[in-house]
């Protein structure tokens, strides 16, 4: 063996250290970070549903129910249930759909006992900012008088249209909205914004899924019609 093979021969050796160090650090790093990671994503799951379920004194996240997609047999989709003095005061879908303009859009909706969406917030997109955003988004408006004394933090959630026009809406048969709901520009009800109809789209994808989902397992989350109350 001459000299150069010899120096190939052991720097090969070397990289193989190197790599297999780097890798056990790496899969370590990954190890110590997954329980913080998930732990993050409940707290996620926690603080929206107290913003968006009725007042409750159960753990929502406790109690739980999961089904087929009724729009994709190959997905699930996790409802939570909201009780308050043993009746049951609403519901929570947790939705994805990959169908955004940047990806994924994850959301939370929830539900009135019988079925009708409550109110709906987006906890997870990668829109653009000032376009898809606003259709996802909820923010405070600034005004020149809260930028100059304190204010009492108003209750309920920011508004926005495109969220918001799903409220009251359920898949039952007695909804006056088309089914399955569509986009205005498509020949449904919903409306969205111009130059962010993918965005608008998305929207509307997770509030039928979830939607629909509830009216075919309607029975299967409430339970006794008598026990539910609105």
């Amino acid at each position: 063996m001459n000299k150069n093979t010899s120096n190939m021969f052991y720097l090969g050796i070397f990289l193989c250290i190197v790599c297999a160090f780097a890798a056990a650090i790496m899969g370590y790093a990954a190890i110590m970070t997954q329980k913080p990671i998930e732990k993050a994503k409940v707290r996620k799951v926690a603080q929206g549903l107290r913003q968006i379920l009725p007042d409750f004194d159960n753990d929502p996240m406790a109690e739980t129910h999961t089904f087929a997609d009724q729009t994709d047999k190959n997905q699930k989709i996790l409802f939570y249930t909201a009780r308050k003095n043993g009746k049951i005061t609403g519901f929570a879908a947790k939705v994805s759909v990959n169908s955004g303009y940047g990806g994924n859009v994850d959301g939370l909706i929830s539900f009135h006992p019988d079925g009708s969406i409550r109110t709906f917030i987006i906890t997870g997109h990668a829109e653009t900012p000032g376009l898809g955003s606003n259709a996802m988004d909820r923010q405070e408006e600034k005004t020149l008088v809260s930028l100059f004394r304190k204010e009492t933090k108003r209750s309920g959630l920011p508004p926005n249209k495109i969220l918001d026009q799903y409220n009251g809406h359920s898949a039952g048969t007695s909804d006056s909205w088309k089914k399955p709901w569509k986009l205005t520009k498509d020949g449904g009800q919903a409306e969205y914004i111009s130059g962010a109809t993918i965005s608008s789209k998305a929207v509307n994808q997770l509030a039928w899924k979830a939607a629909s989902t509830f009216e075919a397992n309607r029975q299967a989350l409430t339970g006794k019609i008598q026990e539910v109350s609105k």
